[in-house]
């Protein structure tokens, strides 16, 4: 008796508590995550500085060329307390119109009009009291070129991050419904009809716990049931579980633990569970109140690190090698007749196919004399390798023993489908044989070398393979990545390719 009052006292206040949030929160409103919103206020920040400084250096090699008066006076006039009140402006206006909601939910043009009015806002507010305050007029000459500026590299970078699939940041989610009620279909057409909010419903799962003689699973959107929801997250790349029938309690315990296993998260909609979720803040996904119960944060920092490294070195590697990239063409182009470059269908981060590029290394029919050198194989389970494959060219031989082949995989690298450091992508045949275990490789972006290849290159065993893949995912850092990137030069160095 005494538990059901405090069960039911518990309820009630968490019922009120709900209801305060949701006559508080707008209807479109999203929840600002703390990290997303210190790295923009920051990097904003540091752009306007960065502004500044460049203003002010263009403003002094002007005044000495043309020996100007007037620009030396401008250059003098903007003191560092002015610039000081305007970043501090700008972060205060760019917060008030949303520019820090997490994550990103508007289109990039509502974003650049959001940037301008806070830009041109703060400059207005700065300007006028600095003139009020005695400054001359030159200092307000100066701050307009530094808003102008400010203006285009806080564009620039924010189109740099929405134009990356970041991890926790930008990147799509893939979406499970829990439920095939009226509930769960009118949150399937919310997800649908809002594609801003970067969700994408993979399907939906009963809520039974096994399939019945019977059961309807015709419909190619119902994947299965609650205890297929493991296999269902792994085999989907899930990252959010939605709940639609929140009336039973032990079913959504079992998900949240079954989904802390597999580091997914989870949404209720709507309920809040006799206090599970006291400290949760309501969302809205569309028009709809959601509480986050299980959350994984991403390393997002590293990971935009991560990226840029990708970038960087990619491009200037496919500057640098311009030349090696002409020589191997004329060496493949006289050895053997067919294409230079050779595309395959390679599987990459979740399930995602893309053509992954290589130097030819073979005959032209390679692949159609794959099934008749099966008994040669040398590697254990899925891969095939043979040490001394017949199909292999003359000049195919050598780009091997050094890995030039790969060379042209940059080109996935600076596209942003691989990265220089992860598990190598599958084949599509490979894939489709993958159990459930294997597929925690896919969880990243594949990369042009791993642990695995600077480890066991020469180890046959498939299990070994797998292993040291899900060693690099569990415990990936950037250090990591060095580390691996380092060995990598040793061992094409070595001529170990085969």
């Amino acid at each position: 008796m005494l538990a059901t009052e405090t069960m039911a006292r518990n309820e009630h206040s968490l019922s009120a508590r709900l209801r305060e949030q949701l006559a508080v929160m707008p209807s479109t409103g999203a929840h600002a995550g703390p990290f997303p919103l210190r790295i923009f206020l920051v990097a904003d920040l540091c752009l306007v500085w960065i502004s500044a400084g460049i203003v002010h250096l263009a403003l002094v090699a002007l005044a000495k060329n043309h020996n100007d008066a007037w620009l030396y006076e401008v250059t003098r006039a903007v003191p560092l307390h002015l610039m000081f009140l305007f970043s501090v402006f700008v972060v205060l206006f760019a917060d008030a119109r949303g520019l820090y909601d997490f994550p990103t939910r508007r289109s990039y043009r509502d974003d650049l009009k959001l940037l301008a009015d806070a830009v041109i806002c703060s400059a207005i507010v700065v300007g006028a009291g600095a003139y009020l305050g005695g400054s001359p007029l030159s200092a307000v000459g100066g701050l307009t070129l530094a808003l102008a500026l400010t203006w285009i590299l806080m564009a620039a970078w924010r189109k740099v991050v929405r134009s990356q699939s970041i991890p926790g940041l930008t990147e799509k989610r893939n979406v499970l419904i829990v439920g095939f009620g009226g509930l769960a279909h009118q949150l399937n057409r919310q997800l649908e009809q809002n594609p801003s909010l970067g969700y994408v419903v993979k399907g939906f799962v009963s809520r039974r716990q096994t399939r019945r003689p019977g059961d309807d699973n015709s419909d190619p959107r119902l994947l299965g049931t609650v205890d297929e929801i493991s296999a269902i997250t792994k085999t989907h790349f899930i990252d959010e579980i939605m709940i639609c029938v929140p009336s039973d309690r032990n079913l959504v315990m079992e998900i949240t633990q079954k989904a802390q296993a597999s580091g997914v998260r989870v949404r209720v909609i709507p309920d809040l569970y006799g206090g599970i979720a006291t400290e949760q803040p309501v969302e809205y996904i569309g028009q709809l109140p959601s509480l986050t119960l299980c959350h994984q944060t991403k390393p997002t920092l590293p990971l935009m690190m991560k990226r840029l490294t990708d970038i960087v070195l990619s491009g200037a590697a496919l500057v640098a090698l311009a030349p090696v990239f002409a020589v191997v063409t004329l060496l493949v182009k006289m050895d053997s007749q067919g294409p230079v470059f050779f595309r395959a269908v390679r599987v990459g981060k979740k399930g995602i196919t893309f053509g992954c590029y290589k130097f030819r290394t073979m005959v032209a029919n390679a692949e159609a004399l794959k099934n008749s050198l099966a008994h040669l194989n040398e590697r254990d389970g899925i891969l095939f390798k043979i040490a001394a494959d017949p199909r292999i060219t003359r000049v195919g031989k050598y780009l091997r023993k050094f890995s030039i082949d790969e060379l042209p995989q940059l080109w996935n690298v600076f596209r942003g489908e691989m990265s220089l450091v992860g598990p190598r992508p599958p084949a599509c045949g490979e894939y489709t044989r993958y159990a459930l275990e294997h597929l925690v490789r896919l969880n990243v972006t594949p990369g042009l070398t791993g642990l695995w290849q600077v480890t066991a290159r020469q180890d046959p065993s498939f299990q070994s393979y797998i292993q040291l893949d899900k060693e690099y995912v569990d415990n990936w850092s950037l250090g990591l990545d060095f580390k691996i990137l380092c060995k990598t030069v040793g061992v094409v160095l070595a001529g170990t390719g085969q």
